[in-house]
């Protein structure tokens, strides 16, 4: 595991500007309008039906090789990508629409409707962690084992009652050899997100029940906010249900785009 100690765990690299709705161009190509336009009305379908926890998905494994050139052109690039770890990895991906994800791996790869992709709050599931014997401690670490007993207790609440929290560590006095060892203890989990939404964000879950890094970079990437959060997904990573509402509608105005 690649620890940094002033940072924390390792991540994807950053993306270099944020992503903003523009409408998408459609191809000129008649084929690939003809093809893309059945997709788009599936897609607004889904949209429009989507309600909160009952994702919608799309497999586009059926898709004729030029409904999926038009969905490229079309769908773009939004502002969070992920990397679910498992059996097959899977790479997460937002397109232009708010809450319209694309995931994609070995024999997969479909379009699904929701806050987050459903694999990425099941490939970061993870067990309630025990304290460590206080006598394997390093000496050197004093302020981080009573930083992991508070994470571990709000971890367990959060599992009992939903109730979520936020560890600000740039507020808590820990050496370099505290936070190593808390990065360590926590682990690094199976799912990495990157988000431009609200600054520069990298979150990665660990190996704590609901306990995710969660950490701010300005442009120049240094790091201005490390943080834990105690949370299913964290907030940040999330599409608001309003913004799934407008997806909605601007999938409808591109295929207006036909009339």
């Amino acid at each position: 595991m690649s620890v940094t100690p002033e940072e924390g765990p390792a991540y994807l690299p950053m993306p270099s500007s944020v992503a903003q709705y523009v409408p998408p161009l459609l191809p000129d190509d008649a084929e690939l309008r003809q093809a893309g336009e059945i997709w788009l009305d599936r897609i607004e379908r889904a949209l429009t039906a989507y309600k909160p926890g009952a994702p919608q998905m799309l497999d586009l494994r059926e898709a004729p090789p030029a409904a999926s050139r038009f969905l490229k052109e079309v769908l773009g690039s939004g502002e969070v990508s992920a990397l679910a770890m498992g059996s097959p990895d899977l790479q997460v991906e937002e397109t232009i629409f708010a809450g319209l994800w694309r995931v994609r791996g070995e024999g997969v790869d479909y379009l699904e409707v929701g806050d987050v992709p459903q694999v990425l709050r099941q490939r970061a599931a993870a067990p309630v962690m025990k304290l460590p014997d206080p006598e394997t401690i390093p000496d050197d670490v004093i302020n981080a084992p009573h930083v992991l007993a508070e994470i571990v207790a709000r971890s367990e609440r959060f599992m009992a009652t939903g109730e979520t929290h936020n560890f600000n560590l740039d507020l808590v006095p820990m050496s370099d050899a505290d936070l190593s060892w808390l990065v360590r203890t926590l682990g690094e989990g199976d799912v990495v997100i990157v988000s431009a939404g609200y600054g520069s964000c990298r979150i990665r879950s660990t190996h704590l029940a609901a306990t995710w890094w969660v950490q701010f970079s300005n442009a120049s990437n240094q790091l201005i906010l490390n943080s834990l959060d105690i949370a299913e997904i964290p907030a940040v990573a999330c599409a608001a249900l309003d913004d799934i509402a407008d997806s909605a509608k601007r999938v409808r105005a591109v295929r207006g785009m036909y009339q």
